[in-house]
């Protein structure tokens, strides 16, 4: 099952209240969205941490599923799959997903924005 996350931020790219985090399972035609007051990469990375707490939360939709998890962060992508970040800011965030990756096997994988279904919610 491919399942979509991503942010959108609001007002210039600060860490306003109007940043939000997304993420979109086409499969079952769920479409999330949020505020969260963050930016760049931890905007991201709360995207990725919200649907896997919804994975983990509604086990029974995903129950005999591989799940393939999609975003257009490359970097993010690579922290994950290495296991290692440089901004130790972003410290607790890797170790809260690859908590979430112990438990719940997934793949991560880099997408384009303009694939991202999670990066065409509208945000109005």
């Amino acid at each position: 099952m491919e399942l979509f996350f991503g942010s959108h931020k609001i007002s210039g790219g600060n860490a306003a209240p109007g940043n939000l985090v997304t993420f979109s399972i086409p499969d079952l035609g769920v479409r999330f969205k949020a505020p969260y007051a963050a930016d760049n990469t931890v905007l991201d990375y709360a995207a990725l941490l919200t649907l896997l707490e919804f994975i983990e939360i509604n086990p029974q939709l995903f129950t005999n599923r591989a799940l393939e998890l999609y975003c257009n962060n490359y970097d993010l992508v690579n922290q994950v799959k290495d296991s290692r970040v440089e901004d130790i800011e972003l410290a607790p965030f890797l170790r809260k997903a690859l908590e979430y990756r112990s438990k719940l096997r997934f793949s991560l994988n880099w997408i384009p924005a303009p694939d991202n279904p999670a990066q065409n919610l509208e945000i109005n």
